[in-house]
């Protein structure tokens, strides 16, 4: 889930000072709608790392293991949106993609690249001309944060009950009902409301470079009961997953996050069939960095390529 201001106080050229800040209550809205035209500079490094143990009495264990390091920049275009502002289609334009998957260091893409990035369900699929990127290249663009929205992802306002102004240094939880609901929506997983928990603070108004900005820290604690898809005889035990976000949000409501780090951690226990168990754990840290752009165009089709 993603996190926007749309409605702040008028008087803000009056209220950056730190001698008002935490006098000043704000009224934060966590969704913000995407346009069409709107364009950003996209700056970001991050990396994630799989393991995956598969143990069985009568097999000699099986242990898998991936990498990813990227370091990313790129012009993003909002191409098409859905009805509830959420974009669906964007174009990249490709200053740099360097990845790592353990190989070395490899640069993927010419820089003036052109991409299309679609919304499919939960995924989005690439596309450069007439070729699909998947594989590394596709996890390497989610990382970098070219991944769309959720087509079925739920208001962030509605899980955390947001509709009242907030104070610096106010924190408060999703509610659980719809905390599970949102989790079941976005991902493989059925969690136990009572067992999981989401908070969120309003941490501090503060300067980004020259953009006056609030920040957030949201924090999720999640512990799946049910991993669909299983089959028959499997069940998870011992998992949990947690995550920390912070965002930073510029005061004009016109302008998208300006920072975004990320912090997750997964692991997961399954036992199947005939006492195999097979031990999931996941890492990912990613920060990015978003420059609004004057509304413009790039090119209407990517130029014949491949990646390199």
């Amino acid at each position: 889930m993603r996190c926007f201001l749309l409605l702040i106080p008028a008087s803000i050229p009056l209220l950056v000072g730190p001698m008002h800040a935490g006098d000043t209550a704000w009224q934060l809205h966590l969704d913000r709608a995407s346009t069409v035209g709107g364009r950003a500079s996209i700056s970001s490094s991050g990396t994630q790392n799989r393991r995956v143990e598969t143990t069985s009495p009568n097999r000699p264990g099986e242990v898998t293991e991936e990498k990813l390091q990227v370091t990313y920049k790129a012009v993003h275009q909002v191409q098409a949106v859905d009805p509830k502002g959420r974009a669906t289609e964007m174009l990249l334009q490709i200053e740099r993609l360097t990845t790592d998957d353990g190989s070395g260091l490899m640069e993927q893409f010419a820089a003036g690249t052109l991409i299309t990035a679609k919304a499919a369900g939960d995924r989005t699929h690439y596309q450069l001309g007439r070729e699909a990127l998947e594989g590394t290249l596709a996890d390497a663009l989610d990382l970098a944060g070219a991944k769309l929205p959720n087509i079925r992802e739920p208001s962030e306002d509605a899980v955390f009950l947001n509709q009242r102004l907030r104070h610096p240094g106010e924190r408060w939880n999703a509610d659980p009902k719809r905390l599970a609901e949102a989790i079941a929506a976005t991902s493989p997983f059925i969690i136990h409301p009572e067992a999981s928990s989401a908070e969120i603070s309003f941490d501090e108004l503060l300067t980004e470079g020259t953009v006056p900005a609030l920040s957030t820290t949201t924090k999720y604690k999640i512990i799946p009961a049910v991993l669909r898809g299983s089959s028959a005889g499997e069940k998870l035990a011992q998992s949990h997953i947690t995550s920390t976000t912070v965002r930073l949000f510029p005061l004009d409501p016109s302008l998208p996050i300006v920072k975004e780090t990320l912090e997750t951690s997964m692991k997961l226990l399954q036992y199947g069939p005939l006492n195999s168990t097979t031990e999931t754990t996941f890492n990912r840290e990613v920060t990015r960095h978003c420059d609004p752009l004057p509304d413009g165009e790039l090119p209407l089709a990517p130029p014949a390529g491949t990646p390199r």
